[in-house]
């Protein structure tokens, strides 16, 4: 601490400020260099909790010279068109961005026409004398055309802001929504906003000639907005065939704007000036944030392109009513889908969709969830159920219910999934306890009674399974536990199958429930064969002491699933190593051709999805063959496997590696 006495000057002349350097030049007096003073509930925690010296971050509120220098930046600066057209083309870039996770002061705020629509209003400046050159660069460009666009572009940000902010995503997890103290155009009508934008392609029509080849140009990018704005004013489920409609024309527009003229900029443009990457050390935050540098322009259009199609699932899966089929694109789009084609607006919109102000696709009661519940998983409705069981037991249904209508809790998946297995647990005691009192009921109430506590497991065995898989789509396994995992599945999926066999009896054979039935198992069979060989061609990389391996093995796995049987495990594992002379790429050659067969399989509950579901199902018969070709010709052979040809990183497949060189 430096013991100099302050300047003269200080404190200013006139000033309220109370000098208090001697308290603090006294309080010195008595330490040494390097010593310092902690407040009574400073912890460790707090320590390291610190920003690292030297992190950008740090630089927060700080104007460097560099950025001193910099020319200041003219709103009412004379603009070309295709000058117009980049600013244009950039704000999709940074919406897009803001789309995937970053805050509006990295991405939306870093156009500076976003702090200046005051000034760049056209009622303002259009009493001002035109300037030479505006017959190339008319003002209105600037006052009318992109006043407009930067109006429609946050007035669209408002709408994503009140979707994400519905309470369905976690804030500075998922998304950010700090506003930073800038006005996302709350209280301006849309109608109003809209009525701007038709001006503005009025204006270009006016100003530019035919013959221009940014006429069109503007023209499309303008209604691009025009038609985004209209989409988030829509919800897919009130206004389906809308939506389609106006999806179809967005992306009639996006491809004109991808197709045609792209911009290109002098390097004495003042267009260089409209972006400032460090706006956020001048904003209002209660977080220090990077600087992010936006990507390239056709990322951007990509990520727009996921968007619009992300919709139109969204509005294509409003018209299903469909429990089994929610959850099948929900598993879909969750495990396989890119990051662009699952922004958090797109996932708040389909949790919006699906259940709102206690009503199930805006108009089902959450009643209909559990009938829904056991009509698509053993082809029965809940009433002829509930009846057996009030003949079987004396257990309240109510409380059956309210369980089976919380299963659709919003997933940030994992964590909600393997929450909920003591939930399912506590479910599946309950109605497996129905038939202990059924002395007196016939052996069809029998089967109805027992088909109850069926589905239930069935749904948490799904669960378990979902889990498990996550761990590796997430890389939260180390090499020793892999083996472990893999082979908890097979069990996983070897019970599930005995489920789906006791369940069958009682299916009706015409039901969509039967045809997914068929599908499931098909799938489960291969799904158990790949596992079994997994857990055996990684065994040699569980190099731990056992006791080591034990604690590995309830840390990771009981919390997850019920008390998993390490001791079984281990006796599976000495079992397999015994049979040396057994082939092991059997397994993978087994998974390979069942997953094949999954080709001929009906479609079952997909509907529409059935499709992307097949494509999965290929994608995980590849890698049964790859695995086939790389595993040793017999188990004997699995102590001399090379681990290092297994591609863990390869994104074709998140629960199953890929193969170097194969």
């Amino acid at each position: 601490m430096s013991t100099e006495a302050p300047p003269p000057y200080w404190p200013p002349e006139g000033s309220d400020v109370v000098d208090v350097s001697d308290i603090f030049l006294d309080a010195a007096q008595d330490m040494e260099p390097g010593d310092v003073i902690l407040t009574e509930d400073f912890t460790l925690y707090d320590a390291m909790s610190a920003l690292e010296i030297g992190d950008p971050r740090m630089d927060s509120g700080l104007i460097l010279d560099e950025e001193a220098r910099r020319p200041q930046f003219n709103p009412l600066a004379l603009l070309l068109p295709e000058e117009v057209c980049y600013i244009l083309d950039r704000v999709i870039a940074c919406e897009m961005e803001w789309h995937a996770g970053y805050t509006l002061s990295q991405t939306i705020y870093s156009c500076l026409y976003v702090h200046c629509l005051a000034d760049i209003d056209p009622e303002v400046v259009s009493y001002q004398e035109h300037l030479p050159g505006q017959s190339t660069r008319p003002l209105e460009l600037v006052t009318v055309v992109l006043n407009a666009a930067i109006t429609g572009l946050l007035k669209c940000c408002d709408f994503a802001w009140r979707e994400l902010n519905s309470g369905k995503l976690h804030d500075t997890e998922d998304w950010h929504s700090e506003k930073f103290e800038v006005s996302l155009l709350e209280t301006l009508p849309v109608a109003s906003v809209l009525s701007r934008l038709e001006e503005a392609k009025d204006c270009i029509q006016a100003i530019l000639p035919e013959s221009s080849p940014w006429r069109s140009a503007l023209l499309d990018r303008i209604s691009l907005r025009a038609v985004m704005l209209n989409l988030f004013c829509h919800r897919p489920s009130k206004d389906r065939e809308h939506v389609q409609v106006l999806l179809n024309v967005a992306r009639d527009y996006l491809q004109n704007v991808r197709s045609n003229l792209s911009p290109q900029l002098s390097p004495n443009s003042p267009v260089t000036l409209a972006f400032d990457p460090h706006i956020a050390r001048k904003l209002n935050s209660f977080m220090p944030l990077r600087t992010h540098r936006l990507p390239p322009q056709d990322f951007a259009w990509d990520a727009l392109a996921d968007l619009f199609d992300g919709w139109a699932d969204i509005c294509k899966i409003s018209a299903v009513a469909s429990l089994t089929t929610w959850k099948i694109t929900g598993e879909l789009r969750a495990n396989f889908a890119r990051p662009s084609e699952r922004p958090p607006f797109l996932r708040s919109l389909a949790q919006t969709v699906f259940s709102s102000n206690q009503r199930v696709l805006e108009v089902y009661p959450l009643g209909w969830l559990v009938n829904r519940f056991f009509l698509e998983t053993v082809g029965i409705e809940y009433s002829t159920l509930s009846a057996a069981v009030g003949r079987a037991a004396t257990i309240p249904l109510f409380s059956i219910e309210r369980k089976l209508s919380r299963w659709y809790n919003p997933p940030r998946r994992r964590r909600f999934l393997a929450r909920s297995l003591l939930e399912w647990q506590e479910l599946y005691d309950a109605t497996s306890a129905m038939g202990e009192s059924g002395k007196c009921i016939d052996e069809k109430d029998r089967l109805l009674v027992d088909a109850i506590s069926d589905v239930v497991l069935l749904w948490r065995l799904s669960i378990i399974r979902e889990v498990l898989q996550s761990g590796f789509q997430l890389e939260l396994y180390v090499e020793d536990e892999k083996s472990f995992v893999y082979w908890e599945l097979g069990q996983v999926a070897h019970e599930h199958l005995t489920t789906l066999d006791a369940l069958e009896p009682v299916m009706p054979k015409d039901t969509r429930a039967y045809e997914e039935l068929i599908f499931i198992r098909l799938y489960l069979n291969a799904f158990q064969s790949i596992c079994t060989g997994m857990s055996i061609l990684t065994l040699p990389a569980l190099r731990q002491p056992a006791p080591r391996v034990a604690l590995n093995f309830v840390r990771r796995l009981r919390p997850q699933v019920a008390a998993p049987d390490l001791s079984a495990f281990a006796s599976a594992s000495v079992d397999a190593l015994k049979h040396t002379r057994e082939p092991l790429r059997l397994h993978f050659e087994r998974a390979r051709d069942g997953l094949a067969e999954l080709d001929g399989s009906p479609v079952g509950s997909a509907g529409p999805w059935h499709a992307d579901r097949l494509r999965v199902a290929r994608s995980l018969s590849s890698i049964a063959g790859e695995l086939a070709l790389a595993a040793p010709d017999t188990i004997g052979g699995v102590s001399d496997f090379d681990y290092a040809k297994l591609d863990w990183a390869r994104l074709s497949c998140r629960w199953f590696p890929g193969v170097y060189d194969v």
